[in-house]
């Protein structure tokens, strides 16, 4: 099979391409260089493309009609769990299969979570505080807050929300979760958290007690802006705001205003509305420690989304295994 694959790390495709053995694979960096290709290829030479093929294609980077009519794609694979950059009805549409990597069981969920702890505690800390004090000479400031015996609101109950709870226990949080269906009896228990609900049902009753809010719930319609101006409002004052799930979970005018005022005391922001961002965007004008979208960027994760990926190709090849296909009900 022919696979284009647009990653923007190198050092991720070099992770990728053993797994991809046995097929013939072209990399690029950027949607732009991808489309520049089909383009001179198609005016001077005969494209791979343009038999059936497979595109790779990192998180972020928009997968619509000028990509999905190019060549004879058969098969998108998303770098990871979110595939909300993918226009899923354009792809069924033309019947182009659209896979994922589910976080369960795999190394990115729990390097997701670990950044999530890195945002927690850098937060509590005042990192940004520290940074400030050491760049001044000033020792023993600023004061900041343990965890330990805070409340946390988590907001996704996958892979990635039950090893944050996983990471969270050893400090005797209180725990509230989340998930989109109604958990069914003694799931909270089972967890071994104070409450579980629904995104949906729930999520403005338990932001009044929560200290910390954790997002690491999928993009949908029932997900975007979750922060907004009401749900700041019933926020408790001085609580601070996590997320590593997608940025259209968070209105960026409310959480500004929410920054301004004080009533969110800070944020820790592994995603962002346009990427990449970059440090003159006035959200930096606040109390918001940042990552460049690397939540899922360790090598062990890198490695397991690697291997699940060829795995979901060669087994629709092989096989026509659709397990991971997200939009099989839709073709």
């Amino acid at each position: 099979m022919n696979i284009a694959v647009i990653l923007r790390s190198r050092e991720m495709f070099g992770i990728l391409k053993p797994f991809l053995g046995g097929h013939i694979v072209a990399h690029y960096t950027s949607k732009e260089d991808f489309l520049e290709d089909i383009k001179a290829a198609a005016q001077n030479r005969p494209y791979f493309l343009s038999e059936d093929s497979v595109l790779i294609v990192n998180a972020g980077i928009s997968v619509g009609e000028d990509i999905l009519s190019s060549g004879n794609i058969k098969l998108v694979q998303q770098f990871g769990i979110g595939y909300e950059n993918v226009d899923l009805d354009y792809a069924s549409k033309k019947g182009i299969l659209v896979f994922n990597v589910p976080t369960l069981g795999t190394y990115n969920a729990v390097s997701v979570a670990e950044l999530s702890l890195f945002f927690v505690l850098a937060l509590a800390r005042d990192y940004n505080g520290c940074v400030n004090s050491i760049s001044h000479g000033i020792a023993n400031q600023p004061m900041g807050n343990s965890i330990s015996g805070k409340k946390f609101a988590i907001a996704g109950l996958g892979g990635i929300g039950r090893e944050i709870i996983k990471m969270l226990k050893p400090f005797n949080s209180e725990i509230y979760g989340l998930k989109h269906s109604k958990p069914e009896d003694g799931y909270a228990d089972r967890l071994g958290i104070k409450f579980a609900g629904t995104v949906d049902g729930d999520f403005k009753k338990i932001l009044p007690l929560a200290d910390y809010i954790i997002l690491a719930v999928p993009l949908e319609k029932n997900t975007e802006n979750l922060i907004n101006d009401e749900t700041v409002g019933l926020m408790k004052s001085g609580a601070c705001i996590v997320n590593v799930g997608r940025a259209g979970l968070i209105n960026k005018d409310s959480l500004i205003k929410g920054l301004k005022s004080g009533k969110i005391k800070g944020a820790g922001l592994d995603v962002f509305w346009e990427e990449p961002v970059h440090v003159s965007d006035e959200i930096f004008h606040f109390n918001v420690i940042a990552t460049p979208h690397i939540g899922g960027a360790t090598y062990e994760s890198i490695t397991d989304i690697s291997r699940i990926c060829a795995q979901n190709i060669n087994g629709w090849i092989n096989n026509g295994d659709l397990t991971n296909c997200v939009n099989k009900n839709l073709i």
